[in-house]
């Protein structure tokens, strides 16, 4: 006898079934993130995946862990290797140019040698300042094994000041780093609140997510045919520089002179990432800016800084560092003005090459001893 089909109740199974897959991925949380054809059929970048709008090159995915194993970093390292990691903001990442043209290719093309072995540098850098995020980043990557982190800072990054789609999407991670460090975040409150709800773990809540993970997992292509991660079509033909006039005021995120600044900066978290870090030296940098000259350039260095609070930053650098015993280089002024692109702390492709120029010494010193 035939089979009789009841489409109502076959209807019904399904969305119980699919209502079933939905409760179960929420309460496993399968470990997306971490599956990556990066690095097995597709190779590493040399970025972490950043960006937005129409580039078909560019997907945002801020979880760390997805960033990290599409990562060249996520390759076990070679016995012929010293391995070096740099940890920073979008000066680092280097928005406005190519792969090739970032602090880490143009220091590979180098070929830096010691003691026989290669060294490589593998740039961690993510748009955004904050110790914070960089912390995030630095726990999850000692975890592949470096002989050197070269943590670039600014007065911005010491003092995060709002809740980012980074510090969002790793959130559980951000306020484990905070509570065990001490680490006072003013929104902290504001990323407590974001606990996603069970409807947001489901795979209909994370649709967004996976639909970008997936994304990036096809950009492989593109990446593997041209080694690039982002549309040169995309790029702007002409980067406006920075002007040598800035603004007449003093204010610092609209704070005045008077505001004690010294007390906003994290410094507890320099220190978290010297105890993360363990054995793994740190070399601190503090990020070279461009620095006007012309009109009001009394007042302040350029647009993000007014005199007052960037010589009170450096000036407290300098003595938590010597008080700490930390590996510290201070490059403030040490690029010429020509050399920085759309932004106060951006550099181009030849900034880039003297920037590494300042801190490669160093580096070789450290790793070489």
């Amino acid at each position: 006898m035939k089979m009789q089909i009841h489409p109502l109740r076959l209807v019904v199974k399904a969305l119980l079934l699919f209502a079933l897959v939905n409760v179960l991925f929420a309460a496993l949380q399968p470990p997306v993130p971490q599956l990556s054809l990066y690095n097995v059929v597709f190779p590493g970048r040399v970025r972490l995946p950043f960006g937005g709008g129409l580039d078909p090159y560019i997907v945002m995915i801020d979880n760390v862990d997805a960033m990290l194993a599409t990562h060249a970093v996520a390759n076990p390292k070679p016995v012929d290797e010293y391995r070096v990691l740099l940890i920073g903001d979008s000066s680092v990442w280097g928005e406005t140019l190519l792969p090739r043209e970032s602090i880490s290719e143009q220091w590979n093309a180098l070929n830096n040698q010691c003691n026989g072995k290669t060294v490589k540098f593998y740039n961690l850098g993510y748009p955004h300042p904050s110790v914070i995020k960089d912390l995030v980043i630095l726990e999850k990557a000692v975890e592949h094994d470096p002989d050197l982190i070269a943590w670039f800072t600014t007065l911005n990054s010491l003092i995060p000041r709002r809740v980012s789609a980074f510090m969002e999407a790793n959130r559980e991670d951000a306020l484990r780093l905070m509570d065990r460090y001490g680490l006072a975040f003013p929104e902290r409150d504001t990323l407590t609140q974001m606990e996603p709800s069970l409807y947001e773990r489901t795979i209909v809540g994370q649709r967004s997510y996976l639909n970008r993970w997936l994304k990036l997992q096809i950009q492989g292509f593109l990446w593997s045919a041209d080694r690039t991660d982002v549309d040169i079509r995309y790029l702007p033909e002409t980067v406006e520089g920075n002007s040598p006039d800035v603004e007449d005021n003093l204010l610092y995120r609209q704070m005045e002179p008077t505001t004690d600044l010294r007390s906003m900066m994290l410094f507890e978290a320099l220190t978290a990432g010297q105890e993360i870090a363990g054995s793994v030296p740190i070399l601190l940098v503090n990020e070279p800016m461009f620095i006007a000259s012309g009109e009001n350039s009394d007042l302040r260095y350029n647009r993000g800084y007014p005199r007052w609070a960037y010589d009170l930053y450096r000036e407290a650098m300098q003595e938590e560092s010597q008080s700490a015993q930390w590996n510290y280089l201070d490059l403030w002024n040490k690029i010429p003005p020509e050399y920085f692109s759309d932004t106060s702390l951006h550099l181009s492709a030849e900034g880039e090459r003297l920037l590494i120029e300042q801190v490669d010494p160093l580096v070789r010193s450290m790793l070489c001893k």
